[in-house]
């Protein structure tokens, strides 16, 4: 009985000693490698060129260039993060050859 209770709490030790949930294949930090937008936690992946590893990325803020939407889940320019539309080619060549850039514009400003 005394060998099952000091098990017991060995184990109870090591569960406590574990850091909280990091993602090793979903839930990714930014820089980490990616081979799937829907790994990372800004919910983008992306790479430079072809032949790049990709790595979770931040969004686009206003102003900078994006990707409208991707068929392969790897994008070459992130998508804007909320509240913000990508204007730019959202045509489905554009999606397939991965060149569907934009800029990402505040959806509540009205244009002048």
């Amino acid at each position: 009985m005394e060998k099952v209770l000091a098990l017991l709490l060995i184990a109870l030790a090591v569960v406590y000693a574990v850091p909280g949930p990091r993602g090793i294949i979903i839930n990714l930090e930014n820089g980490e490698l990616c081979v799937n937008s829907a790994q990372c936690k800004s919910k983008c992946c992306r790479h430079d060129t072809l032949l790049s590893l990709a790595r979770c990325s931040p969004k686009a803020s206003e102003n900078s260039e994006c990707s409208a939407k991707t068929l392969y889940g790897v994008y070459k320019k992130c998508p804007c993060e909320r509240g913000l539309t990508c204007e730019g080619d959202k045509t489905i060549v554009g999606s397939i050859t991965n060149t569907n850039f934009g800029i990402c514009h505040d959806a509540g400003r009205s244009r002048e």
